[in-house]
Protein backbone atom coordinates (compact mmCIF):
# COMPACT_ATOMS: atom_id res chain seq x y z
CA UNK A 1 0.00 0.00 0.00
CA UNK A 2 0.95 3.48 -0.51
CA UNK A 3 2.40 5.64 2.27
CA UNK A 4 2.99 9.20 2.50
CA UNK A 5 6.06 10.57 4.36
CA UNK A 6 4.91 10.53 7.70
CA UNK A 7 3.99 6.89 7.25
CA UNK A 8 0.14 6.90 7.60
CA UNK A 9 -1.16 4.85 4.41
CA UNK A 10 -2.88 7.15 1.90
CA UNK A 11 -6.66 6.39 0.68
CA UNK A 12 -5.07 5.16 -2.87
CA UNK A 13 -3.24 2.34 -3.42
CA UNK A 14 -2.13 3.24 -6.85
CA UNK A 15 1.04 3.50 -8.48
CA UNK A 16 0.23 7.42 -8.86
CA UNK A 17 -0.07 7.67 -5.16
CA UNK A 18 3.27 5.74 -4.93
CA UNK A 19 4.91 8.15 -7.29
CA UNK A 20 2.80 11.23 -5.65
CA UNK A 21 4.11 10.30 -2.23
CA UNK A 22 7.73 10.36 -3.15
CA UNK A 23 7.82 13.58 -4.65
CA UNK A 24 10.26 16.22 -3.14
CA UNK A 25 8.22 18.98 -0.93
CA UNK A 26 9.33 21.58 -3.44
CA UNK A 27 7.61 19.63 -6.58
CA UNK A 28 4.49 18.39 -4.60
CA UNK A 29 3.60 22.42 -3.82
CA UNK A 30 3.78 22.90 -7.13
CA UNK A 31 1.30 20.73 -8.25
CA UNK A 32 -1.12 21.09 -5.24
CA UNK A 33 -1.25 24.81 -6.00
CA UNK A 34 -2.07 24.10 -9.41
CA UNK A 35 -5.32 22.64 -7.90
CA UNK A 36 -8.26 25.35 -9.25
CA UNK A 37 -10.78 24.18 -7.19
CA UNK A 38 -10.39 25.04 -3.33
CA UNK A 39 -12.85 22.36 -2.53
CA UNK A 40 -10.62 19.48 -4.38
CA UNK A 41 -7.45 21.04 -2.05
CA UNK A 42 -9.49 20.95 0.85
CA UNK A 43 -10.19 16.88 0.02
CA UNK A 44 -6.37 16.54 -0.26
CA UNK A 45 -5.71 17.63 3.24
CA UNK A 46 -7.15 14.37 4.55
CA UNK A 47 -5.09 12.25 2.65
CA UNK A 48 -2.49 12.19 5.37
CA UNK A 49 -0.95 14.26 7.71
CA UNK A 50 2.17 15.56 5.57
CA UNK A 51 -0.12 16.64 3.07
CA UNK A 52 -2.14 18.50 5.51
CA UNK A 53 0.65 20.47 6.99
CA UNK A 54 2.09 21.11 3.17
CA UNK A 55 -0.98 22.53 2.08
CA UNK A 56 -1.31 24.66 5.21
CA UNK A 57 2.16 25.90 5.52
CA UNK A 58 3.23 26.20 1.89
CA UNK A 59 0.40 26.35 -0.83
CA UNK A 60 -2.11 28.36 1.32
CA UNK A 61 0.19 31.35 1.61
CA UNK A 62 1.57 31.03 -2.15
CA UNK A 63 -1.88 30.91 -3.74
CA UNK A 64 -3.35 33.19 -1.11
CA UNK A 65 -0.66 35.95 -2.79
CA UNK A 66 -2.01 35.72 -6.26
CA UNK A 67 -6.00 34.61 -5.58
CA UNK A 68 -8.67 36.61 -7.67
CA UNK A 69 -11.84 36.72 -5.85
CA UNK A 70 -14.46 34.25 -6.48
CA UNK A 71 -17.32 36.38 -5.63
CA UNK A 72 -19.04 39.27 -3.61
CA UNK A 73 -20.77 39.82 -0.67
CA UNK A 74 -22.73 42.58 -0.63
CA UNK A 75 -26.04 44.56 1.05
CA UNK A 76 -29.13 44.04 -0.47
CA UNK A 77 -32.19 46.07 -0.16
CA UNK A 78 -35.72 46.16 -1.77
CA UNK A 79 -35.67 48.46 -4.17
CA UNK A 80 -39.74 49.79 -3.52
CA UNK A 81 -39.82 50.20 -0.60
CA UNK A 82 -36.26 50.70 0.91
CA UNK A 83 -36.64 48.62 4.06
CA UNK A 84 -32.98 46.73 3.85
CA UNK A 85 -33.28 43.23 2.90
CA UNK A 86 -30.25 40.62 3.72
CA UNK A 87 -26.49 40.10 2.90
CA UNK A 88 -26.33 38.09 -0.20
CA UNK A 89 -23.64 36.89 -2.99
CA UNK A 90 -23.12 36.45 -6.15
CA UNK A 91 -20.40 34.60 -8.10
CA UNK A 92 -17.88 36.26 -9.95
CA UNK A 93 -17.78 34.91 -13.88
CA UNK A 94 -14.18 35.72 -14.50
CA UNK A 95 -12.81 33.44 -11.93
CA UNK A 96 -11.95 30.30 -13.54
CA UNK A 97 -13.26 26.26 -11.30
CA UNK A 98 -16.27 26.10 -9.80
CA UNK A 99 -17.65 28.53 -7.80
CA UNK A 100 -20.78 28.65 -5.54
CA UNK A 101 -24.28 29.54 -6.04
CA UNK A 102 -26.12 32.28 -4.41
CA UNK A 103 -27.99 30.06 -1.79
CA UNK A 104 -25.00 27.43 -1.85
CA UNK A 105 -22.43 30.01 -0.49
CA UNK A 106 -25.25 31.29 2.37
CA UNK A 107 -25.98 28.15 3.39
CA UNK A 108 -22.22 27.61 3.81
CA UNK A 109 -21.85 30.07 6.59
CA UNK A 110 -25.36 29.83 7.91
CA UNK A 111 -24.95 26.26 8.86
CA UNK A 112 -21.92 27.00 10.87
CA UNK A 113 -23.29 29.63 13.09
CA UNK A 114 -24.90 28.95 16.50
CA UNK A 115 -27.75 31.31 15.38
CA UNK A 116 -29.26 32.37 12.21
CA UNK A 117 -27.59 35.87 10.98
CA UNK A 118 -29.49 39.07 9.93
CA UNK A 119 -27.92 41.83 8.07
CA UNK A 120 -26.85 43.90 10.98
CA UNK A 121 -24.81 40.33 12.60
CA UNK A 122 -22.58 40.48 9.71
CA UNK A 123 -19.57 42.93 10.60
CA UNK A 124 -16.62 41.83 7.96
CA UNK A 125 -15.06 39.81 5.30
CA UNK A 126 -11.40 39.54 4.87
CA UNK A 127 -9.28 36.96 2.48
CA UNK A 128 -11.64 34.24 3.02
CA UNK A 129 -12.92 34.67 6.71
CA UNK A 130 -16.10 36.60 7.86
CA UNK A 131 -16.55 38.46 11.45
CA UNK A 132 -20.46 37.80 13.00
CA UNK A 133 -21.97 39.06 16.08
CA UNK A 134 -24.85 37.40 17.72
CA UNK A 135 -27.28 40.48 18.50
CA UNK A 136 -26.45 42.68 21.09
CA UNK A 137 -24.27 40.28 23.14
CA UNK A 138 -21.19 41.11 21.61
CA UNK A 139 -20.77 37.53 21.05
CA UNK A 140 -18.29 37.57 18.09
CA UNK A 141 -17.57 34.69 15.61
CA UNK A 142 -14.96 34.18 12.57
CA UNK A 143 -16.27 31.58 10.02
CA UNK A 144 -14.56 30.17 7.21
CA UNK A 145 -16.78 28.92 4.86
CA UNK A 146 -14.29 27.12 2.79
CA UNK A 147 -12.76 24.47 5.70
CA UNK A 148 -16.89 25.04 7.34
CA UNK A 149 -14.50 25.74 10.66
CA UNK A 150 -16.64 28.29 12.94
CA UNK A 151 -15.15 29.81 16.21
CA UNK A 152 -16.26 31.93 18.71
CA UNK A 153 -14.42 34.59 20.50
CA UNK A 154 -13.80 34.69 23.77
CA UNK A 155 -15.32 37.60 25.38
CA UNK A 156 -13.57 41.31 26.26
CA UNK A 157 -13.82 43.04 29.08
CA UNK A 158 -14.08 46.48 27.47
CA UNK A 159 -16.20 46.15 24.17
CA UNK A 160 -18.99 48.34 25.93
CA UNK A 161 -18.22 51.62 23.58
CA UNK A 162 -17.45 50.00 20.33
CA UNK A 163 -17.77 51.84 17.29
CA UNK A 164 -17.23 49.33 14.41
CA UNK A 165 -15.23 46.40 14.22
CA UNK A 166 -13.14 44.47 11.11
CA UNK A 167 -10.90 41.37 10.77
CA UNK A 168 -7.52 41.80 9.95
CA UNK A 169 -6.45 38.92 8.21
CA UNK A 170 -3.70 37.84 5.29
CA UNK A 171 -3.32 34.22 4.87
CA UNK A 172 -0.02 34.78 2.48
CA UNK A 173 1.22 36.02 5.48
CA UNK A 174 0.18 34.26 8.22
CA UNK A 175 -2.35 31.74 9.32
CA UNK A 176 -3.31 34.40 12.66
CA UNK A 177 -5.80 36.98 12.14
CA UNK A 178 -7.24 39.89 14.14
CA UNK A 179 -10.38 40.93 15.81
CA UNK A 180 -10.03 44.95 16.04
CA UNK A 181 -12.63 46.63 17.89
CA UNK A 182 -12.33 50.44 17.26
CA UNK A 183 -13.09 52.80 20.09
CA UNK A 184 -12.69 56.42 19.02
CA UNK A 185 -16.16 57.96 20.26
CA UNK A 186 -13.89 60.44 22.20
CA UNK A 187 -13.42 63.47 19.74
CA UNK A 188 -9.64 63.88 21.25
CA UNK A 189 -6.69 61.35 20.71
CA UNK A 190 -5.55 58.82 21.89
CA UNK A 191 -7.57 56.38 19.80
CA UNK A 192 -8.51 52.94 21.68
CA UNK A 193 -8.18 49.42 19.93
CA UNK A 194 -9.01 46.48 21.35
CA UNK A 195 -7.51 43.75 19.56
CA UNK A 196 -8.15 39.72 19.56
CA UNK A 197 -4.81 37.66 18.44
CA UNK A 198 -5.73 34.22 17.41
CA UNK A 199 -2.33 33.29 17.92
CA UNK A 200 -2.12 34.33 21.68
CA UNK A 201 -6.24 33.85 22.04
CA UNK A 202 -6.05 36.90 24.12
CA UNK A 203 -7.35 40.26 24.21
CA UNK A 204 -5.33 43.61 23.85
CA UNK A 205 -5.23 47.43 24.44
CA UNK A 206 -3.79 49.56 22.28
CA UNK A 207 -4.01 53.64 22.80
CA UNK A 208 -2.25 55.30 20.03
CA UNK A 209 -1.72 59.24 19.27
CA UNK A 210 -3.33 60.75 16.66
CA UNK A 211 -3.29 64.13 15.69
CA UNK A 212 -6.70 64.10 13.74
CA UNK A 213 -10.09 65.03 15.43
CA UNK A 214 -13.33 62.60 14.53
CA UNK A 215 -15.26 65.63 15.97
CA UNK A 216 -16.77 66.51 12.95
CA UNK A 217 -16.77 64.19 10.21
CA UNK A 218 -17.39 60.11 10.33
CA UNK A 219 -15.40 57.15 9.39
CA UNK A 220 -16.90 54.73 7.36
CA UNK A 221 -17.55 51.10 9.38
CA UNK A 222 -15.69 49.39 6.62
CA UNK A 223 -11.66 48.87 6.85
CA UNK A 224 -9.28 47.53 4.27
CA UNK A 225 -6.69 45.74 5.50
CA UNK A 226 -3.00 45.52 3.55
CA UNK A 227 0.40 44.96 5.04
CA UNK A 228 -0.05 44.77 9.12
CA UNK A 229 -2.75 48.44 8.52
CA UNK A 230 -6.15 48.69 8.60
CA UNK A 231 -7.66 51.65 6.44
CA UNK A 232 -10.74 53.21 6.30
CA UNK A 233 -12.12 56.38 4.44
CA UNK A 234 -13.81 59.39 6.09
CA UNK A 235 -16.38 62.42 5.69
CA UNK A 236 -13.51 64.68 5.52
CA UNK A 237 -11.79 63.14 2.71
CA UNK A 238 -8.97 61.43 4.51
CA UNK A 239 -8.06 58.00 4.40
CA UNK A 240 -7.58 57.28 8.11
CA UNK A 241 -4.75 54.37 8.82
CA UNK A 242 -4.44 52.02 11.94
CA UNK A 243 -1.18 50.74 12.01
CA UNK A 244 -1.40 47.54 14.41
CA UNK A 245 2.32 46.43 14.05
CA UNK A 246 3.97 49.51 14.18
CA UNK A 247 1.00 50.87 16.90
CA UNK A 248 0.69 54.03 14.87
CA UNK A 249 -2.10 56.32 13.16
CA UNK A 250 -2.44 58.98 10.93
CA UNK A 251 -4.79 60.24 8.60
CA UNK A 252 -3.72 60.79 4.77
CA UNK A 253 -5.54 63.03 2.35
CA UNK A 254 -7.11 61.68 -0.54
CA UNK A 255 -6.49 62.39 -3.77
CA UNK A 256 -7.83 65.32 -5.58
CA UNK A 257 -10.17 66.04 -2.20
CA UNK A 258 -11.47 68.99 -2.97
CA UNK A 259 -12.92 67.91 -6.39
CA UNK A 260 -14.56 64.75 -4.79
CA UNK A 261 -18.26 64.49 -4.11
CA UNK A 262 -18.69 66.06 -0.49
CA UNK A 263 -21.79 63.56 -0.04
CA UNK A 264 -20.08 60.51 -2.02
CA UNK A 265 -17.32 57.81 -1.48
CA UNK A 266 -14.85 56.31 -3.79
CA UNK A 267 -12.80 53.09 -3.44
CA UNK A 268 -9.80 51.60 -1.80
CA UNK A 269 -8.35 48.49 -2.02
CA UNK A 270 -5.00 46.35 -2.14
CA UNK A 271 -4.28 45.54 -5.93
CA UNK A 272 -0.94 43.58 -6.95
CA UNK A 273 0.21 44.52 -3.28
CA UNK A 274 -0.27 48.29 -3.57
CA UNK A 275 -3.19 50.22 -1.61
CA UNK A 276 -5.46 52.22 -4.71
CA UNK A 277 -8.18 54.51 -4.41
CA UNK A 278 -10.72 55.31 -6.86
CA UNK A 279 -13.20 57.59 -7.47
CA UNK A 280 -15.33 58.98 -9.92
CA UNK A 281 -14.63 63.17 -10.83
CA UNK A 282 -16.68 64.39 -13.52
CA UNK A 283 -17.44 62.34 -15.69
CA UNK A 284 -13.79 59.93 -15.75
CA UNK A 285 -12.85 57.32 -12.91
CA UNK A 286 -9.66 58.06 -11.76
CA UNK A 287 -7.39 55.43 -10.07
CA UNK A 288 -4.89 55.70 -7.64
CA UNK A 289 -1.98 54.44 -5.61
CA UNK A 290 -0.56 54.97 -2.47
CA UNK A 291 3.39 55.14 -2.89
CA UNK A 292 5.09 52.81 0.15
CA UNK A 293 2.11 53.01 2.10
CA UNK A 294 3.69 52.59 4.84
CA UNK A 295 5.58 55.59 5.36
CA UNK A 296 4.49 57.92 2.21
CA UNK A 297 1.21 60.03 1.73
CA UNK A 298 1.73 60.55 -1.93
CA UNK A 299 -0.92 59.07 -4.37
CA UNK A 300 -0.12 58.35 -8.30
CA UNK A 301 -2.10 58.01 -10.48
CA UNK A 302 -2.33 55.07 -12.75
CA UNK A 303 -5.38 55.04 -14.81
CA UNK A 304 -8.17 57.51 -15.86
CA UNK A 305 -11.83 56.03 -17.45
CA UNK A 306 -14.28 58.65 -19.30
CA UNK A 307 -17.49 57.30 -19.03
CA UNK A 308 -18.40 58.94 -22.10
CA UNK A 309 -16.20 55.66 -23.68
CA UNK A 310 -18.77 53.30 -22.15
CA UNK A 311 -21.25 55.46 -23.00
CA UNK A 312 -20.16 55.22 -26.93
CA UNK A 313 -19.75 51.19 -26.01
CA UNK A 314 -23.36 50.48 -24.93
CA UNK A 315 -24.33 48.13 -27.89
CA UNK A 316 -21.43 45.51 -26.04
CA UNK A 317 -24.37 45.40 -23.36
CA UNK A 318 -27.81 44.45 -23.22
CA UNK A 319 -30.32 47.01 -23.62
CA UNK A 320 -32.27 45.84 -20.21
CA UNK A 321 -28.47 46.36 -18.53
CA UNK A 322 -28.42 49.86 -19.89
CA UNK A 323 -31.92 50.83 -18.81
CA UNK A 324 -31.04 50.50 -15.42
CA UNK A 325 -27.70 52.63 -15.72
CA UNK A 326 -30.14 55.68 -16.09
CA UNK A 327 -27.34 58.22 -16.06
CA UNK A 328 -23.79 56.83 -17.23
CA UNK A 329 -22.32 59.00 -14.79
CA UNK A 330 -24.38 57.74 -12.19
CA UNK A 331 -21.29 54.46 -12.04
CA UNK A 332 -19.83 54.43 -8.95
CA UNK A 333 -16.55 52.32 -8.09
CA UNK A 334 -17.11 49.04 -6.21
CA UNK A 335 -13.78 47.10 -5.86
CA UNK A 336 -10.46 46.70 -7.10
CA UNK A 337 -9.33 43.38 -8.20
CA UNK A 338 -6.45 42.00 -5.67
CA UNK A 339 -4.09 40.28 -8.35
CA UNK A 340 -5.13 41.55 -11.72
CA UNK A 341 -5.33 45.42 -12.66
CA UNK A 342 -9.34 45.36 -12.88
CA UNK A 343 -11.52 47.34 -11.42
CA UNK A 344 -15.49 46.59 -10.38
CA UNK A 345 -18.18 49.21 -10.18
CA UNK A 346 -21.64 49.89 -11.33
CA UNK A 347 -24.62 51.01 -10.06
CA UNK A 348 -27.62 50.01 -7.46
CA UNK A 349 -28.73 47.55 -10.12
CA UNK A 350 -25.64 45.93 -12.00
CA UNK A 351 -21.93 45.48 -11.72
CA UNK A 352 -19.35 45.22 -14.36
CA UNK A 353 -15.96 44.67 -14.92
CA UNK A 354 -13.45 46.39 -16.46
CA UNK A 355 -9.60 45.34 -17.54
CA UNK A 356 -7.52 48.96 -17.31
CA UNK A 357 -4.90 47.40 -20.11
CA UNK A 358 -7.27 46.29 -23.06
CA UNK A 359 -10.10 48.88 -21.90
CA UNK A 360 -12.39 45.80 -22.19
CA UNK A 361 -15.69 45.83 -19.70
CA UNK A 362 -18.08 42.80 -19.18
CA UNK A 363 -21.28 42.49 -17.29
CA UNK A 364 -20.59 40.23 -13.93
CA UNK A 365 -24.22 40.60 -11.76
CA UNK A 366 -27.59 42.46 -12.69
CA UNK A 367 -29.82 42.12 -9.45
CA UNK A 368 -33.44 41.42 -9.42
CA UNK A 369 -36.19 43.90 -10.37
CA UNK A 370 -37.08 44.92 -6.86
CA UNK A 371 -33.69 44.33 -5.65
CA UNK A 372 -31.03 47.05 -4.85
CA UNK A 373 -26.99 46.78 -4.42
CA UNK A 374 -27.06 49.08 -0.83
CA UNK A 375 -23.87 51.43 -1.18
CA UNK A 376 -21.91 49.61 -3.58
CA UNK A 377 -18.99 51.14 -3.18
CA UNK A 378 -18.96 50.76 0.87
CA UNK A 379 -21.01 47.14 1.61
CA UNK A 380 -19.34 45.30 -1.80
CA UNK A 381 -17.04 42.55 -0.03
CA UNK A 382 -15.04 40.86 -2.14
CA UNK A 383 -14.72 36.88 -1.03
CA UNK A 384 -11.96 34.78 -1.57
CA UNK A 385 -11.61 31.31 -0.23
CA UNK A 386 -9.16 30.77 1.76
CA UNK A 387 -7.70 27.21 3.03
CA UNK A 388 -6.61 28.32 6.64
CA UNK A 389 -7.97 26.12 9.60
CA UNK A 390 -9.39 27.74 12.76
CA UNK A 391 -8.56 26.75 16.04
CA UNK A 392 -11.00 26.82 19.22
CA UNK A 393 -10.14 28.76 22.05
CA UNK A 394 -11.16 27.74 25.95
Amino acid sequence: MATCSDGKASESGSCAGFLLSNLLDDVLVEILCRVTDRKHLTRLKSVCKSWSNLITDACVPKISASSPPQGFIYFVKKARNGKPNNIDYFPCPMTPGVEPGPHEFVKSYSSLLPFQPTRNDFLDCCNGLLLFVEGCTLQYYVCNPMTKHCVAIPRGSMLENIVFVSLAFDPSRSPHYRVVCFDYSRSSPPVRLNVFSSDTGNWSIHETPFGYSFKNCKVVKRCIYLDGALYCISTSKHLVCFDLDRGNSRAIRLPQWKRLDPDGFGCAGPSRGRLCYSDLIGTTFYIWFLEDHCKNDRWTLIHSINVDYLGKHQHRLDRITISRFGKISALRPFALHPALDVIFFGTPRVMLSYHLQDRRFKLIYRVREDMQILLGQLLVFPYTPCLVNLKHFG
